[in-house]
């Protein structure tokens, strides 16, 4: 099944209506700051846009790649309509600049297990737009992918174009026979991409993100996932990250061949991906126990030396004395602290204080 043309033209005014009113500035910006390669992205709250009609939500979960291409087709109507009225009369608008490089990025879903996930989807979640949780544990080069090719039938000399099958890895298979109305049956077809350089290129990359430890429960091992990442999605994290990725769940495998097994793999390809290392750090540090420790020092702002005598004393109470030993293994404690290197990197930390132990014969 998919949409109808009346169901597509009710989506089409519902986001159309909503771009206007939320998002109206961020397009014209976008139409100053668009160049011929570079992909921008508007980010729509999924919340908000539902609330305005409930339909278009449930359109949504059904259908999503359909309602994600309406979306885009909205975006780049817009912009179009907003570029000729911003444009001097007799200069042509940014219409080729624009067509493959506006993209609706979806955030803000609703939180309930339908739709928001801490853990890797199964098979039954294929087909359906969901929020995933996750850590980034491996991350691919970046690639240059094409997913478009002409094709000019041997026999009529008819030109058309196909599209690379997502499903079989972005992998072109030729139709059975010759798509031109006039009723051509030719089976033969040549590449026309294979004499000059191929002109649909998108980047693509792949990362694959894995559960997080501490929202499983106890004994669980952590499962992971492919992620397919495109466009402006591509460098937009690095392993280590703590993300949101929203996307559709897909299958791929590889094209079929004779003696060969098929390995159906389940795959996120991901619509958008939010970071989420800085909110982890802030709701971590709670506002009463920052309070909490700032009272402390501040108690011992005159003798340091104070405060740190004290700290000792909470360090392993069940021993008494071995005052040296205790400040040498808080040191090693306080020590190892992560770095991000050069290329932002994480680095875990490595301790380099040794404790020394003297044992005296009684």
């Amino acid at each position: 099944m998919s949409i109808r043309s009346e169901q597509e033209a009710l989506i089409g005014w519902v986001f159309e209506a909503y771009l206007m009113e939320h998002h109206h500035g961020d397009i014209l910006q976008l139409i100053e700051n668009t160049s011929e390669e570079t992909h921008h992205a508007v980010v729509v709250n999924a919340m908000t846009l539902f609330e305005a009609n409930m339909e278009v939500g449930d359109f949504f979960n059904a259908y999503p790649h359909d309602v994600l291409s309406i979306f885009d087709k909205v975006l780049y109507k817009i912009a179009m309509e907003l570029s000729q009225r911003a444009s001097p009369r007799g200069q042509k608008p940014k219409e080729l600049r624009m067509r493959h490089t506006l993209h609706a990025r979806i955030t803000g879903l609703p939180v309930c297990p339908e739709l928001t996930r801490n853990t890797i989807p199964r098979c039954r979640d294929v087909g359906h737009f969901l929020s995933v949780t996750g850590t980034v544990i491996r991350t691919s080069v970046t690639k240059v992918l094409e997913y478009m090719r002409d094709y000019m039938c041997a026999k009529c000399r008819h030109v058309f174009t196909m599209e690379a099958d997502f499903d079989q890895f972005y992998t072109f298979s030729p139709p059975v026979a010759c798509p031109n109305p006039s009723g051509c049956t030719s089976s033969k077809f040549s590449c026309l991409s294979g004499v000059s350089e191929p002109a649909a290129c998108r980047d693509y990359q792949e990362i694959k993100i894995q559960e997080q430890v501490q929202r499983l429960s106890v004994g669980s091992i952590p499962r992971s996932m492919m992620v397919i990442l495109e466009d402006d999605l591509v460098d937009s994290c690095k392993s280590g990250d703590d993300v949101t990725i929203y996307g559709v769940m897909c299958q791929r495998w590889k094209p079929f061949y004779d003696g060969t097994r098929c390995e159906v793999e389940l795959v996120l390809k991901a619509n958008n991906i939010e970071v989420n290392n800085q909110q982890a750090g802030t709701s971590l540090l709670m506002k009463d126990v920052q309070q909490e420790f700032e009272d402390f020092w501040e108690s011992y702002k005159h003798d340091p030396i104070a405060g740190r005598n004290q700290i000792l004393l909470s360090l392993c109470p069940q021993v008494f004395g071995m005052y040296v030993i205790k400040l040498a293994v808080a040191m090693v404690l306080a020590g190892g602290v992560q770095r991000i290197d050069t290329s932002g990197s994480k680095i875990r930390g490595n301790s380099n204080s040794f404790l020394y132990v003297e044992i005296s014969k009684t």
